[in-house]
């Protein structure tokens, strides 16, 4: 009885442990799949430059074009509808949020030290630049309150150059 016992016990305790790796495994390649989005989000924002400005020789981004080239970046790459909510076959489950800064020669003095509020990325603006800050939530995990479900936070910055 004895042998049976600890054996139920170390298939129980082994059982945790694979959950454990892999929803840490899951969660940690879902976690790069974020990081590509935020870099592609500010990638596609620093893509809208007011062409008026542009024949100026400004660099002045189009923040209403920005914003939408994010949103659709989000829905794409981690599968939500038009409100930021992941749809069903989305690893994520709560809503999406996102914060864009906008650093440009109309609103900016380079060099500029940025610090993102959400998650302390520090970066120096030295030329036009668009920071993406994606908020993903937590993370789906099979056993609650094994893993600390932090938020799921990624900043990624893009510049132009050679302007």
């Amino acid at each position: 009885m004895k042998a049976f016992l600890f054996g139920l016990a170390a298939f129980i305790f082994s059982l945790f442990v694979w959950l454990f790796c892999h929803d840490y495994n899951l969660n940690h390649m879902y976690y790069m799949q974020l990081r590509t989005t935020t870099e592609e989000a500010s990638v596609a924002a620093a893509m809208f430059i007011d062409p008026w400005e542009e024949s100026e020789g400004r660099i002045v981004f189009n923040q209403a074009e920005g914003h939408k080239a994010i949103e659709a970046i989000i829905k794409s790459m981690l599968k939500t509808n038009d409100s930021l909510i992941p749809v069903a076959e989305s690893y994520w489950r709560d809503q999406i949020s996102y914060n864009v800064y906008f650093y440009d020669d109309s609103n900016t003095t380079y060099p500029y030290y940025f610090t993102d509020p959400d998650t302390g990325y520090k970066f120096t603006v030295n030329r036009p630049s668009v920071l993406v800050t994606i908020n993903a939530g937590k993370a789906r995990y099979t056993i609650k309150g094994v893993i600390d479900e932090t938020q799921n936070v990624r900043s990624a910055a893009h510049e132009i150059v050679g302007y």
